[in-house]
């Protein structure tokens, strides 16, 4: 700004006032500032703003990956509602690494953010208690807290007690928003479409020991309940990867007769069912029916097409911007602010009538 003060002779809060478009200055003097401006390249500096202004229009947003298909979506929904609303997300991927998601809030506070938007969160509630105590307004989407193996154990062969159907609900007092996808009326969902089609022998591949992971095993018996279909197998990977989850999946086929339905704890453990069917001989969808959650981009594109019960990606995202902005204030401090989004089953090449098996001779 002084540089363009400078070369025509005026003073800087001249130049201000007529980037600002101020009536009071004269056109020509208005015209000559932008050419000026122009010309040297100059750019108003936010931080600059920011710190006279002690306001920011940015959004801190903090992700565990950048290549998760499902995080990109509801970052895509959070980056075109904050734009709508004239802010702009600062986003920051801290790798599941406690160390990153510390910087991470040590930048915004930096930057003068005040809102603070953590999508799957996954057990260090320190972090947003410390942003809430720096006075950060937090929106949570789908936060993932670990929770103790044990309670699988007893969703899977024994009692539901009240501290199951609990896990991840606000404390009592907690002062964060909190979007969330209905992971158990996923679960029941995606069980009820494979029993619409005539199945009787499920199998569940259970995700890891997090909250998402507890509360789909806990619909898929929840529907099978009702049905009067339970007890039904529950497969768990010694680890959360791609090949632990084949493996366990390989391992239930070779005791397993056809048809079965399976319902994957997401899509990428629906991706490795499907190639350990491949392997091991097992046609999809006439021997094994596949439904996995979340409907990422290519779940479309595995062969065969797999049946998942989609999240409102884009919606989560643009709701936490909500919660954070448009209800700035609607919701007292200490009171609990919860938002829960249904999904919806997007039927394709995966899953199929159990009859379909029905005089065929071998697989």
């Amino acid at each position: 700004m002084k540089d363009v003060a400078a070369a025509l002779g005026v003073s800087t809060a001249t130049v201000s006032r007529a980037l600002k478009d101020d009536q009071a200055i004269s056109v020509a003097t208005r015209r000559a500032v932008l050419e000026m401006a122009q010309r040297v390249q100059y750019r108003p500096s936010a931080a600059a703003r920011r710190l006279r202004t002690k306001s920011t229009s940015l959004i801190g947003v903090v992700v565990q990956s950048v290549g998760d298909g499902y995080v990109g979506e509801v970052v895509l929904g959070i980056q075109g509602r904050a734009r709508d609303l004239g802010y702009q997300p600062l986003f920051f991927a801290a790798e599941g690494r406690a160390d990153l998601e510390s910087e991470a809030l040590d930048v915004f506070l930096s930057e003068q953010v005040t809102e603070l938007i953590a999508v799957s969160p996954t057990g260090r509630p320190e972090l947003l208690r410390r942003a809430v105590a720096e006075g950060m307004h937090v929106a949570v989407i789908n936060g993932d807290a670990g929770v103790p193996a044990r309670f699988f154990g007893e969703v899977t062969s024994g009692s539901i007690t009240s501290q199951i159907t609990r896990i991840g609900s606000p404390g009592r007092g907690e002062p964060m928003c909190h979007i969330r996808f209905d992971d158990v009326a996923a679960g029941e969902l995606a069980t009820t479409h494979l029993a619409g089609l005539g199945h009787r022998a499920f199998v569940h591949l259970r995700g890891p020991n997090v909250r998402s992971g507890l509360l789909r095993l806990l619909g898929y018996r929840r529907a099978l309940t009702a049905l009067g279909l339970w007890p039904q197998p529950v497969l768990s990977a010694a680890f959360p990867d791609m090949g632990s989850r084949e493996s366990a999946v390989a391992a239930f086929l070779r005791q397993a007769s056809p048809p079965v339905a399976m319902v994957a704890y997401d899509d990428l453990a629906a991706v490795a069912a499907l190639r350990a069917a491949h392997q091991a001989g097992w046609r999809v969808p006439g021997d094994l029916s596949v439904v996995g959650i979340d409907d990422i981009q290519f779940a479309s594109y595995t062969n065969p097409g797999l049946t998942t019960v989609a999240q409102p990606k884009h919606e989560l995202g643009a709701l936490a911007v909500d919660a954070l902005l448009t209800r700035r204030g609607a919701v007292p401090a200490g009171t609990e602010h919860v938002r829960v989004l249904d999904g919806q089953l997007v039927i394709r090449e995966s899953t199929a009538p159990a009859a379909a098996v029905s005089g065929e001779e071998g697989r």
